[in-house]
């Protein structure tokens, strides 16, 4: 941080050192104890306050903005309640390695509790470091207005160092409002604790590729029979897509990936598709047939590849992750290369190796026979038509953000990314809520792109009061709302386990009229009832410059296929194959095996 001399008030340094780290907007939801900061960022150039309806859709729309952007998000909210509404988006960016920074406003020091055996002193006083501890990578109070900013480059360091995640600065407001003396404040940046954390981060993080294993994996897909990557989320947090694209090209290798790595790899043809448990079935029986899975920042989880119990034990897995505790996850790999991506694909692009052509037999018959057929039906909506012909009509560079639940999978199952487009998902947390506050947040960082969120009649219900966020600063957001009446992902499950006792997801569940809703938050309205190819309708939307809300209508019965239902293997999803697919399956394995 610069350094000059004079007095400014902790809560002008503090958004100083935001501006200086080229944030742009900050979203909140007001309170007491944040007036200090928001004064500041409304006074400062180049930066705006983004008011949000809840503090768990500042969280998200910080997170997407994080998510979207080349740069860290920043959410800021009052004491207790403020900051406990924040706990799911906290949860979300560090589950999904987003870098985020939480500032919490407290209560004037005089009001914080002295002992554990008072359960609260000043009004709204939470201890919010404990309680976030687990859900961060660095949580901390700043109780000397001099180290507030040390505080806050500390936690920049920590957050955007290794593996990124969220950090949170709990500052009362005595220590925002007081003056400083610019001379005598502390800065982290080049003190011992920061020269001793870049040599235990260096240890860590920053080792040397080990040549040895290098050898070895080109070895291993010299050999290999059916060699294929797994694109996970950490090619997309390493900046890793170009070395990835070239290491693919160069040794001719089929490419599947995780929810999270969907916008890593554009369709081509080398990508597969989407993997896991509600993955598309000619990408998993393929991945489950590889003898050699090259996993690029993925944990390999249970989502992934189903009961490691049945996934095949022949598989050879090579790990790439720069988070330790990522790697052996699940399944014990052969080899493993804990590091940045980039890291890994600057050591391997000297290797070249030739194409497999019967595994590129395999996989075209497999494609050939088991891909889904796209249904244009105009009774009911078929979910996965929609999202292929959603993407089609998505241009170059769009932004979509799905929601949790049925969309969710559908989208991952049929959405085929084109060039430079994102698509944003809660992966770890699982938020239902997220898409409409992480679209806002999105925008934000990029207000060029086409901007497309999607969710479930349900989920929209969560963070409904932002769509008066994008009505008032009138972001050009087209909302799909894919409404089947009911909480259909619980519902499914409710199908298979509990006899279709459909408690709480049908019974005792219900929605607003979105055709009211959207004209009460000024955003035009669209009706969808059918669905159909190169769709004229959808085409229309995406070019329309205001808000528009989609409600698209599905049979209240929509299901997600295929899936792996427990104690079945990754390519065993149902609905199960007839035995005359199951055969040929069969056949073409045997094939595989024996070339």
């Amino acid at each position: 941080m610069k350094k000059t001399i004079g007095t400014k008030l902790c809560s002008e340094l503090i958004i100083d050192f935001l501006a200086e780290k080229k944030v742009t907007h900050i979203f909140d939801l007001t309170g007491g104890m944040i007036t200090y900061l928001e004064d500041a960022i409304s006074k400062k150039k180049g930066m705006a306050c983004v008011p949000m309806h809840h503090e768990q859709a500042a969280g998200f729309a910080a997170e997407g903005y994080a998510r979207k952007g080349q740069n860290f998000g920043v959410a800021i909210a009052t004491s207790g309640p403020g900051a406990t509404n924040l706990i799911t988006a906290i949860g979300s960016c560090y589950f999904d390695s987003i870098p985020t920074m939480f500032i919490i406003g407290q209560v004037h020091t005089e009001n914080i509790k002295k002992n554990d055996q008072v359960r609260q002193e000043g009004f709204q006083e939470t201890d919010i470091v404990s309680v976030v501890k687990t859900l961060t990578k660095h949580a901390v109070m700043a109780y000397d207005p001099h180290m507030v900013i040390y505080e806050l480059e500390k936690a920049y360091f920590i957050m955007t160092t290794g593996r990124k995640g969220s950090v949170l600065i709990d500052i009362p407001i005595n220590i925002q409002r007081t003056a400083i003396d610019i001379g005598a404040i502390k800065y982290f940046f080049g003190s011992k604790e920061h020269m001793q954390m870049i040599k235990d981060q260096s240890k860590t993080f920053l080792k040397k590729i080990d040549t040895k294993k290098v050898k070895q994996l080109e070895v291993l897909l010299r050999n290999a029979k059916s060699p294929l990557v797994l694109v996970g989320h950490g090619v997309r947090l390493s900046s890793a897509m170009k070395g990835l694209s070239k290491f693919v090209s160069n040794n001719n290798l089929p490419v599947v990936t995780s929810l999270l790595g969907m916008d890593s790899y554009p369709v081509s043809k080398n990508l597969l598709g989407y993997i896991g448990s509600n993955g598309n079935r000619d990408a998993n029986i393929v991945f489950a047939n590889a003898d050699l899975v090259i996993a690029l920042g993925t944990r390999l989880d249970v989502r992934q590849i189903g009961s490691a119990a049945f996934f095949n034990k022949n598989t050879t897995i090579v790990h790439v992750d720069i988070d330790k505790s990522s790697i052996d996850y699940s399944l014990q790999s052969k080899i493993s290369f804990e590091m940045d991506l980039t890291t890994f694909f600057d050591a391997v692009t000297h290797i070249i190796t030739p194409k497999k052509e019967s595994w590129s037999k395999f996989i075209h018959s497999v494609q050939t026979t088991f891909i889904r057929e796209h249904i244009y039906d105009t009774k009911d909506i078929d979910p996965n038509t929609f999202f292929y012909e959603l993407s089609k009509a998505s241009p170059v560079g769009a932004t979509l953000v799905a929601d949790v639940g049925q969309n969710q999978m559908w989208c991952a199952q049929s959405f085929l990314v084109k060039k430079n487009q994102r698509v944003l998902f809660s992966g770890g947390m699982g938020a239902m809520g997220f898409s409409l506050p992480a679209a806002i947040g999105a925008w934000y960082a990029d207000p060029k792109a086409t901007l497309i969120a999607t969710c479930g009649d349900g989920g929209i219900q969560i963070n409904i009061q932002e769509l008066e966020t994008v009505s008032r600063n009138q972001i050009p957001l087209k909302l799909f709302i894919i409404n089947n009446k009911s909480l259909g992902m619980v519902r499914e499950f409710q199908d298979l386990y509990f006899n279709k006792n459909y408690q709480s997801t049908v019974t005792g569940y219900g929605h607003p009229d979105f055709k009211k809703i959207a004209h009460a938050y000024n955003f035009e309205y669209v009706a969808m009832t059918s669905v159909s190819k190169d769709d004229k309708v959808l085409q229309g939307i995406l070019k329309n410059s205001r808000p528009v809300l989609i409600e698209v209508s599905l049979s209240m019965h929509a299901t997600l296929q295929p899936k792996v239902v427990y104690g079945h293997a990754l390519d065993d999803q149902a609905p199960y194959l007839d035995e005359t697919k199951k055969t040929y399956l069969e056949e073409l394995k045997r094939t595989l095996r024996a070339s």
